[in-house]
């Protein structure tokens, strides 16, 4: 069993130190559309976490709220940076390939196969991907022009279902006015040590078209993240293409709101985005040295990627006075394409340890693409009076999700290289080109059907007890083929499967207030996620891996998993408002594991169902004002993630140890943050740091099959912010310094085959200097 000590570090002494002087949080000097000021002048952040609008103090559950303000002052940009500022939300990016591949988890409730386990909404539409072929993976909004994100840790099967097992991200987009005018804008221009500049524009803005029964919501956006990972020469390390690995995007968003009635309102709307990725945010350890700032990839070609995605919905709302419909349509249609180099990966498959071209003119190109077409629509009624003893919603939802993965391999190579190194050709092998030089061609199709009714009712016991229950159950049907030809694909694959599920999902609750602004709370909650088809691995390929395992071929299909969750927390309100607290525990017992197999020379693998994993862990947030000028806040959080039992093959093989760490990243994350106003020139000023750190991840346990030593897991990382600005008018125009130490901690290790001398890496972006000017009107 692995024994798990948490230390006590420099952090951690921190973590205590801010503790006793904290009265204060990360301040922000303007309210939003999401905030409201209460009677007794406390600001608070209003969330739709419960499907209601209610200010976070009175949600019963662990929320954690970022408004577009509180983002602007952070400097968020992306779903990375939200990850950094919220404990017990565990985000990674890949370092093979293009880098684009991602994989996301809250409380350690963690996958990087089959259905996720992380429910991602804009609005109230689910967005995420599930696994299909070799590079499905989420998309996520950029942050420009939205009202707020929600952080929902802990299942949320009951209101959202399947694909909340863990959590919920959810980003909520401003809805148009009929009866005030708004603007936001946002600029900046940045320097990168080492690398290209950074510059970004947008403006958004609406309001009424007609006084009470027509209004406008319109924004467009775009940034380039200028590169600073250079494309050498793998054999001299001269460089090819400086700061390579740039990136594009775009943002564009229409919503219009119509009022016939003062009753109904009728909402269209388009969100589009559009991120173009120049080459992979990897580099090869072989030729960079990250701390004097050289970082390097070797690829003999680019891997450039595109990603975008178009979303058209239509809301409509009737309030019947005592209740309110609320409908929700939408279709969100998603292609992702790129280029990868399997220069080295054919190279070191046929000539294990020699993973770098042998002949002039050497590449092998793969064309993948992933694309993503989901309809959904979802109908409720919901009590309107928040102050009445009986709150209840009741709805029913209809999904159908269909994701097609395809990959095209190319190497005109792949057969000199047999014959230099084995002296036999395709022919010998009983195989054969596919037209164009291809070696691999498969297409992959998921298909998922869902329709679910769902209710939720709390009720006030006392004028400050309230009990909650609530329910959602599921029908699912999920199919699953894959088609593959081709030398890597021999004998030629075709597979396919369907499952069907029927999950019920309840929660109950308790909740005291013992005030306006102090609340305590239990939950028990079960979350789900369904299980599926597979993938065949090609046995001409992954032959003896699979016979390590005792197997002739892989499994075609597996089963479902399930978490039940319990959960405590606390809400309050201390000094006169001055400080906000909120903490919450949890113990989470995860059944029924799906877990991905990795099968080491070939590279595939394949998902089981394999044990029990128990997650058990906290988070605190503590945020408010020292004095009249400065503010202070921190946010901490600890998750202790582990396997309940050994999982073995037929052959005695361990898949799964007891005591082996689940977590997808560390077990104990913090953000702190400060903020000092003051009067500069007759300007409201502000100077302000935002340090975060997270611990380091747990080792490999080398007894676990497929288990690479060479991929260490992250260490510990710490990162510093600062920024100091000014207000002018409407206008807040700082200049800031992200990443001010330069740390490059090594994020994501990975060897190309066991023994390989090629090993990638990924690291935070280099010391970045830049000015940025925001007005809001």
């Amino acid at each position: 069993m692995q024994t798990r000590v948490l230390k006590v570090s420099p952090p951690l002494l921190l973590t205590a130190f801010a503790a006793v002087l904290i009265f204060a949080g990360t301040a922000q000097a303007q309210t939003d559309a999401t905030t409201i000021a209460t009677s007794d002048g406390i600001e608070e952040v209003v969330v739709t976490a419960s499907r209601r609008p209610e200010p976070l103090s009175d949600v019963p559950a662990s929320v954690q709220a970022f408004t577009q303000a509180t983002m602007d002052a952070k400097g968020v940009r992306t779903i990375d940076d939200l990850a950094l500022l919220t404990p017990g939300l565990d985000f990674v990016r890949s370092s093979q390939f293009t880098g684009s591949t991602t994989n996301i988890s809250i409380r350690g409730i963690a996958s990087t196969i089959g259905a996720g386990t992380t429910g991602i909404y804009i609005d109230d539409v689910p967005v995420q991907a599930r696994a299909v072929g070799f590079s499905s993976t989420n998309a996520y909004p950029r942050v420009f022009d939205l009202a707020r994100v929600e952080v929902l840790r802990g299942p949320q099967g009951t209101l959202f279902g399947a694909g909340s097992e863990g959590g919920a991200v959810r980003f909520i987009t401003p809805q148009p006015s009929l009866s005030d005018y708004s603007v936001y804008g946002r600029s900046e221009i940045a320097f990168t040590d080492g690398g290209a500049p950074t510059y970004e524009g947008g403006v958004a803005g609406g309001g009424p078209l007609v006084d009470g029964k027509l209004g406008f919501r319109a924004s467009a956006w775009f940034r380039r993240d200028g590169g600073w990972i250079d494309r050498a020469n793998f054999a001299t390390g001269a460089v090819i293409d400086k700061n390579a690995n740039s990136q594009e995007t775009t943002v564009l968003k229409a919503a219009v709101t119509w009022a016939p009635t003062s009753a109904l309102h009728i909402t269209p709307a388009i969100y589009y985005q559009n991120v173009s990725i120049a080459d992979t945010g990897a580099y090869w350890e072989r030729l960079s040295n990250p701390s004097k700032g050289i970082f390097k990839t070797g690829n003999v070609q680019a891997q450039p990627g595109r990603d975008h995605f178009v979303l058209p919905s239509l809301g409509v709302t009737y309030d019947f006075g005592d209740a309110s419909l609320i409908s929700t349509t939408a279709y969100f249609d998603r292609t992702s394409r790129e280029h990868r180099d399997y220069t080295n990966f054919d190279a070191e498959k046929v000539w294990p340890g020699h993973p770098f071209p042998v002949f002039p003119g050497q590449v092998a190109t793969g064309y993948v693409s992933d694309t993503q077409r989901n309809f959904t629509h979802e109908m409720r009624v919901q009590s309107n009076d928040p102050d009445a003893r009986l709150t209840w919603v009741v709805g029913g939802f209809f999904g159908q999700n269909k994701q097609v993965a395809t990959q095209r391999n190319q190497d005109s190579f792949y057969e000199p290289l047999l014959m230099a190194v084995y002296r036999i050709n395709l022919a010998k092998l009983g195989q054969a080109y596919l037209p164009g030089k291809f070696i691999f061609d498969s297409t992959t199709t998921s298909k998922t059907t869902q329709i679910a009714g769902f209710g939720q009712a709390d009720y006030k016991i006392t004028e400050n007890l309230t009990a909650t229950a609530g329910v959602r159950v599921s029908h699912l049907t999920i199919k699953h083929a894959q088609d593959a030809i081709g030398p890597w694909a021999t004998p030629a694959i075709h597979s396919a499967g369907k499952t069907e599920e029927t999950p019920v999902t309840p929660k109950f609750g308790l909740s005291y207030k013992f005030s306006d602004h102090d609340l305590v709370y239990a939950s028990v909650s079960k979350g789900f996620r369904p299980g599926g088809a597979q993938t065949i691995v090609p046995t001409g390929l992954c032959g003896a891996d699979l016979a390590a395992l005792g197997l002739a071929s892989s499994p075609a299909d597996y089963g479902a998993d399930h978490v039940w969750s319990y959960e405590a927390g606390s809400k309050n309100a201390l000094f006169g408002g001055r400080v906000r607290t909120a903490a919450s525990a949890y113990w989470v017992k995860w059944n029924n594991v799906q877990r991905f197999v990795t099968l080491p020379r070939c590279g595939a693998g394949f998902i089981i169902n394999a044990g029990s994993v128990t997650s058990k862990g906290f988070d605190l947030a503590i945020h408010g004002d020292v004095t009249e000028n400065l503010s202070l806040g921190i946010t901490l959080g600890y998750t202790d993630a582990s396997y309940d039992q050994t999982v073995t093959s037929g052959t005695a093989v361990v898949l799964a140890q007891k005591g082996d760490s689940a977590l997808l990243g560390p077990d104990f994350t913090m953000a702190v943050a400060g903020q000092y106003r003051f009067i500069v020139l007759g300007r409201d000023g502000f100077v302000r740091a935002d340090y975060t750190f997270a611990g380091a991840e747990h080792a490999l346990n080398p007894a676990v099959f497929g288990t690479n030593l060479v991929n260490t897991p992250a260490p510990q990382t710490h990162k510093l912010n600062l920024r100091a600005g000014v207000q002018l008018e409407q206008f807040d125009v700082s200049v800031f310094a992200n990443n001010v130490t330069n740390a490059h901690p090594g994020l994501y290790r990975h060897q190309l085959f066991p023994g390989s001398p090629l090993i990638t890496n990924t690291s935070f972006r280099p010391r970045t200097i830049g000015i940025n000017a925001i007005f809001r009107y």
